[in-house]
Formats: structure tokens, sequence, C-alpha cells
């Protein structure tokens, strides 16, 4: 076992039920974390159960709420690890996880192998008897320690350094939805070591949708205006976000045409064209969707 300890920070917001799914896989670790913290915006988003759980209370906003549960975490832990509240985590994930860092100093962050991954393009939700099959299925291939490079983190599942992530923090100018906030932490993370993909630390993302309704107006507008901040800020280059802007853009717009998304896709269009009116103005404020 390794001699490193560790820190789960679980944020959610409104899904009280999967985030006790999430709390009942930690707490199932074969090392399990010196600290558990919960980062929510208000009591109603907690289980009726939290105990050995500490809660971190009143902060909304995927960014925020992180950098709120870091702010719990203590000065002597050494990996800091975040799951989103709809993965599902192998009992091995933490071990697996300290292990990568015991035996390569110079990885500062790592993201985990997703088997099934429900927020993939037209994959849709995960069930969760299809989650644990292919969990159960994944203890039959032996332990490899492989990891490969990564330029990225997903946000779903990663582990970093707790010194650095105290550090560097997530930019909680990106409020709500957060889009690109793992990718922006993680190109700013690189610079102080390795990132990698480590093939023994295990999920399913179930890509759940349960817990209240997606704003696609305020959504859009961040998919247009989070990457042209990022850039303003230094951390993406400027072919990057225009690359994270065009992906999402396009595909509002192609799917905006007619079929099922239609309706929402048009929404997300909206907020795009609100989003591009504000950046030829010079107005660079992706915290303006609280407004829309």
């Amino acid at each position: 076992m390794s001699a490193l300890s560790a820190a789960v920070v679980l944020a959610s917001a409104g899904r009280p039920a999967l985030l006790a799914a999430a709390m009942r896989d930690v707490d199932a670790q074969t090392h399990q974390p010196a600290q558990r913290i919960l980062s929510v915006p208000d009591a109603a988003s907690l289980p009726g159960d939290t105990s050995g759980w500490t809660a971190v209370i009143g902060t909304r906003g995927l960014a925020a709420q992180r950098n709120a549960g870091l702010d719990a975490v203590e000065r002597d832990i050494d990996v800091v690890l975040f799951f989103d509240d709809d993965a599902v985590v192998r009992a091995d994930y933490v071990a697996r996880a300290l292990d990568v860092f015991e035996n390569a100093p110079a990885v500062v962050g790592l993201t985990g192998r997703v088997l099934l991954d429900g927020a993939a393009h037209s994959a849709g939700e995960v069930s969760v008897q299809d989650a644990n099959a292919a969990l159960a299925a994944s203890w039959e291939a032996p332990l490899t320690g492989a990891t490969s490079p990564r330029r990225t983190l997903y946000g779903c599942n990663f582990a970093v350094s707790r010194s650095l992530a105290q550090e560097l923090r997530f930019d909680d100018r990106l409020p709500l939805y957060s889009w690109l906030e793992d990718h922006d932490f993680a190109r700013r993370l690189q610079r102080h070591g390795t990132l990698v993909r480590a093939d023994d630390c295990v999920i399913v993302h179930r890509g759940a949708t349960s817990g209240g309704r997606t704003n696609h107006v305020r959504l859009g507008y961040s998919q247009f205006m989070n990457p042209v901040y990022l850039a303003r800020a230094g951390s993406f280059p400027v072919w990057l976000s225009a690359w994270e802007i065009f992906r999402p853009v396009a595909r509002n717009l192609a799917l905006a045409a007619g079929g099922a998304q239609a309706p929402w896709r048009r929404e997300r269009v909206r907020g795009n064209a609100l989003a591009f009116r504000d950046a030829v103005r010079g107005r660079i404020t992706p915290e303006r969707i609280v407004e829309l």
C-alpha cells in the first residue's frame, strides 16, 4: 500500500441520490482516503447519511465548488482526487492512482480509463446495471501499471498533487457549468510536471441527466465565451480556443435544422450568438451566463 495520503472531493448540486452512490464507491475503496469531502450549494443537495464525510455547503458552480472542496483539504494530504457524482469508480482506483504518483515523481496529474461514457456524443446515459457489469468484467484483465502522456484531464475523474492544486485552483470566473474548467486547469498544471492517463484507474461515467434541467442558452453562451476568455487569460493558445468554439457551435448549427434535438440545439445557438456579439464588442465576460 502506498505511503501517500489522499483526499477525495465530490462536487454536486441537486442530485442527492447520485451523490450517495458516488459516496458509496469511495467508501468501498481498498485504500481509504484520509479525507472525504462533499461540496454542494445547499443542504438539499446532500443525501440523508453523510457520516464519515465533511460537507462544505454554500458555493454554486463546478469550479467554485471544487475550490471550496480544496480549501477543506488538509496540508498533510499528498493527492486530491475529484470524481463527478455520476462516476462509478472501481474499488482500487485510489490505490492505483497513489501507486502512479509514488512511482513516477514527475507526474502531477492523472486521469483514469473510462470504460463507458454516457456523456460522449450520442452514447446516452449508462445504466447502473451496465456500469456495474463493465466494472466487474474489468477485473479479469491483469494490472499493467501502464500510463500514457496526456494534455488534458477528464473532469469526471482525475487526481492531482494537493500542493499544486491549492496553488493553482480552478478558475471560478467560469461559473455554473464551468465549461472547460478541467481543460484550463490541466493546461496550467502541466507547466509543473507530467499529466498521464493511468490504465489501472478504472471508472464508468454514466452521463446521468437526472437532477435538474440544463439551461441551453447559458450553456451555448459558455461554449463560445469560455474559450475566448481562456485565450485572453493565456491558458489556451488561439488555435485551441478556435477549435473548442468550432466543435460545439458547428454541432449545434447542424442539429438545430431538424430532428428531436432541434428545439434545445436552437437555444444553444442563441447562446452562441449572444456570446459572439459580446466578444466582438470586447465584452469578455464568462460570468454573464448567470444573467441569462
